[in-house]
């Protein structure tokens, strides 16, 4: 079973630039901030604060406490990872070593600035998974962009395809194998007439799929599959892909089904299944039923299910559409035993590709609307969310989005969206204006890679690693501090103190603790409270304290703390009690 889902295989750079901006979406600026600067602004607050006999951070746990329903898995702390100069399309993990393929020319370790430290790795490199540091002796020279890999099932082999001609000096045309250990070319050399975006294996086989139109010089249409020893015999499985192309494809666990997506409109002269879906039988290429095809049904110019993904049970995939040209622009789930739908993440921004990690499932996108499936509303102008998570079951029905007429699934089942939401830049690489185009997830690891420059606004380029809370640093907290977490203070009646401020939000914990603190002499807060809500599900929170001496000046300040003890602090704020 394969581990990583594929790449996107960019529809043509027009039609995709125009799904990503032609809407009048721009990249969104990078206004999430930094924590450690909130935290650096408020350096003296804190010691003041310890001076006073006040604890300025609470020790954190080793475990949260207390949860929420639907936590996520998977921290928002980004790890150190090497980087790349250019973008990456594709990610596959094999053991603790991770693959990655796409366009770029150098990679540098983790906290090196562009143009510097670096090394040459022409579209493809190894890191290891646990320390995200490059492994030196793995380089292949591929002459150009690696479009998606795959692993043979005893690891040893790395199948790779896209649109070179070349690697080390020797012909391999759009598809390519490695050894894993060494990066040593093998003799796998199939023939491929035009560019090849998604590869799977099962078996003894390997599963291609793109734009061409030949394989080893017999007609195949977009989607082929040949040996996995030499790629030299292409197999009798054979499906007649009217047009365009196929963006990815998936074996299913077993081996005797295949699913392609892409922005085809007809496979084997039936549109439904066939529009932009299909799922074939893995031997002879024959239309199997595919009742999700009836709900996702995306497909022509402007349109196409882009990446899959699987679990076992069901399968995974991920969708755009341009100027109302198809039917979602999220994420569903399907059923691998009856092809029919679970669940629609039917949220509107293009979303890439998906992985489903520890019981929930990632996607990478430029989301900017998901009030559809019960998450957050758009602004405006849009903000994105790139990177997202949900649960992996159904907890609810889509709704209409009446206030954009866009095209919409309501009465679908849908997952909830868990409160998981770190910051990728966008980058400029394409000239798309995207952040991650991938992600997979393998171990204790969920991986990202892209084309961004930052995550959580922290210089990070191409590949970003995130880790399950039991190994992750769990230092991520509130987002909110300073004057952007402002408390107020009003004293209308004598010896009453309302004091009132904002709920905070943090990227990766749901509920947060607020503590409210009077004076300087008290290490006990007068007033704790816990609260539960996402970033967009804000609420003026507020607390009369009915002990303030009358006629004094009192001080307050309160704090927000994630589960893991990470703090933000509000401001001091100073009152005078009425009724002196």
């Amino acid at each position: 079973m394969r581990i990583a889902p594929a790449a996107l295989a960019a529809v043509t750079a027009g039609a995709l630039l125009a799904a990503s901006v032609g809407v009048g979406a721009t990249a969104a600026a990078d206004t999430d901030g930094d924590r450690d600067t909130i935290s650096k602004s408020l350096v003296g607050l804190e010691s003041a604060l310890e001076g006073a006999g006040l604890s300025a951070r609470s020790e954190r746990d080793a475990s949260p406490a207390g949860s929420a329903e639907h936590v996520s898995p998977v921290s928002a702390d980004v790890l150190p990872t090497v980087q790349i100069d250019g973008v990456v399309w594709a990610q596959e993990v094999v053991g603790d070593v991770v693959y990655v393929g796409g366009d770029f020319t150098t990679a540098r370790p983790a906290g090196a600035a562009p143009g510097t430290q670096g090394v040459a790795r022409t579209n493809l490199l190894a890191y290891d998974l646990r320390t995200g540091n490059l492994i030196q002796g793995w380089a292949p020279r591929v002459n150009g962009e690696v479009k998606d890999l795959a692993a043979s099932p005893d690891g040893s082999r790395l199948y790779a395809v896209g649109r070179f001609t070349s690697i080390n000096g020797a012909t391999r045309y759009r598809a390519a194998a490695f050894n894993t250990a060494t990066g040593a070319l093998t003799g796998f050399r199939p023939s491929v007439n035009a560019v090849v975006n998604a590869v799977d294996v099962h078996g003894g086989t390997v599963y291609l799929g793109g734009a061409f139109s030949s394989v080893n010089n017999q007609q195949r249409a977009r989607v082929a599959a040949v040996d996995a020893s030499t790629g030299g015999t292409t197999r009798p499985f054979t499906a007649n892909v009217a047009d365009r192309s196929v963006q990815d494809l998936l074996a299913s666990p077993n081996g005797n089904q295949v699913i392609i997506a892409g922005n085809f409109t007809k496979v084997n002269g039936s549109q439904n299944p066939g529009y932009g879906l299909a799922r074939l039988n893995a031997s002879t290429g024959a239309m199997l039923p595919m009742p999700v095809n009836q709900v996702v049904r995306n497909a022509g110019q402007y349109a196409a299910i882009l990446s899959l993904a699987s679990d076992g049970e069901y399968f995974y995939g991920t969708g755009y559409h341009w100027d109302k040209k198809g039917s979602t622009e999220g994420s569903f789930a399907a059923s691998w035993e009856t092809g029919g739908l679970v669940w629609l993440e039917d949220c509107h921004g293009d979303t890439y590709s998906i992985v489903p990690f520890h019981g929930a499932v990632f996607t990478a996108s430029h989301k900017h609307n998901c009030a559809t499936s019960g998450g957050f509303p758009q602004t405006n102008p849009k903000t994105f969310y790139r990177a997202t998570a949900t649960t992996r079951t159904v907890e609810g029905e889509n709704v209409a989005d009446d206030l954009y007429g866009r095209p919409d699934n309501p009465g679908t089942p849908r997952p909830e969206f868990l409160n998981w939401y770190p910051h990728f830049s966008a980058g400029s690489y394409t000239g798309q204006n995207q952040g991650p185009w991938d992600v997979t997830a393998a171990g204790d690891y969920l991986l990202y890679g892209g084309e961004f420059t930052r995550v959580n606004n922290r210089p990070q380029q191409g590949l970003a690693r995130f880790a399950v809370r039991e190994v992750a640093p769990n230092q991520d907290g509130p987002r909110l501090g300073g004057a952007n977490f402002r408390l107020s203070l009003q004293s209308s009646q004598a010896g009453r103190v309302k004091a009132t401020w904002p709920s905070n939000h943090d990227r990766d914990d749901k509920t947060l603790t607020y503590s409210l603190y009077r004076g300087t002499t008290s290490n006990e807060p007068i007033h704790v409270r816990e609260r539960t809500g996402s970033f967009w599900q804000g609420e003026t929170m507020s607390y009369t304290d009915t002990e303030a001496r009358p006629g004094t000046t009192q001080r307050y300040i309160v704090v927000a703390r994630d589960p893991w003890g990470n703090a933000a602090w509000s401001q001091w704020a100073d009152i005078t009690v009425s009724g002196g």
